[in-house]
């Protein structure tokens, strides 16, 4: 087996274990005709055949002679007659060189593709400011809560407040003591990392997605006085309004039902009551769920 045998097999050994199938077929197969010939290039010029027109001449006038054939005295005189022309084959003239040609050098090159060259460069606007606290009250049901500017958690009544709610939905629970944890928006000290709303996005998806890993949830009751942009659809300030209603995440699948925040509803007692008739669907819901 010759190297170039051998650097071929480990070579095929490497593709294999890459998951890499080579279908180059090593033998004839059945039915396949035969190759094509190729003419190999060997780059060396062909010599040009040093031929003279005196020579062609002489052979003119001595081929029709030894054929036989009668040439009139006068012609074969004037031929042996004429000068002989100059046996030096006129040299190879080098190509003149085109002036409006590019040169190699002063020709620009560039690697980028004409589609990447003309789509313009994608900006991510600045998300506002915004943070919110999730509960995980069991495998039916989280709870996120937006809080209001300048909070780092919820307050002791709010706490209150949303622990009586949970029991109203879910007279069944066997704790209260839920643990908070928060996110706030933009992250705190300066990181280096870009806080436009398709940052603010992915960073609350991968909140959530570390929460659902602690706690799977099929409902998330969110309590906010406007829908969460980063939760409902992937352009922020689209106009959606799902107070009250049902509707499902873009990513995770849980089912989602917002209503009024605990700040505002603290602030506003009147607000309570609108707030729990919205909650009538998913406390439906639960208690189906517990049957």
């Amino acid at each position: 087996m010759g190297p170039l045998m051998a650097t071929e097999n480990r070579r095929q050994t490497l593709l294999r274990e890459i998951g890499i199938q080579s279908w180059f077929p090593r033998t004839a197969l059945p039915g396949a005709g035969t190759s094509h010939d190729i003419d190999w290039v060997t780059g060396i010029e062909p010599q040009p055949e040093t031929v003279t027109e005196a020579a062609g001449a002489q052979a003119a006038v001595a081929a029709p002679a030894a054929a036989g054939d009668q040439i009139p005295a006068s012609l074969r005189a004037a031929l042996r007659q004429a000068p002989a022309p100059d046996t030096a084959p006129e040299a190879r003239k080098p190509a003149a060189p085109v002036d409006n040609a590019p040169s190699v050098a002063q020709t620009p090159t560039s690697t980028q593709s004409p589609a990447a060259a003309e789509a313009p460069a994608l900006t991510d606007e600045p998300a506002l400011e915004f943070a919110f606290s999730w509960f995980n009250v069991d495998k039916r049901l989280s709870v996120l809560a937006m809080l209001p500017a300048g909070a780092d958690r919820l307050s002791g009544p709010c706490r209150q407040m949303l622990q009586r709610i949970l029991l109203a939905l879910m007279p069944q629970a066997q704790s209260t003591d839920w643990h908070e944890h928060t996110f706030h928006w933009p992250f705190s000290g300066d990181l280096g990392l870009p806080t436009g709303q398709q940052a603010a996005r992915q960073a609350v998806d991968g909140f959530v997605a570390r929460r659902l890993r602690e706690q799977p949830s099929a409902m998330v009751l969110i309590l906010a006085d406007q829908t969460p942009p980063f939760l409902y659809s992937d352009v922020a300030g689209s106009g959606e309004d799902h107070d009250g209603k049902l509707s499902v995440h873009r990513q995770f699948g849980f089912t989602m039902l917002r209503t009024h925040s605990l700040h505002a509803m603290e602030a506003n007692g009147e607000l309570k009551r609108s707030a729990w008739q919205a909650m009538q669907t998913l406390r439906d819901r639960l208690n189906r769920g517990a049957e």
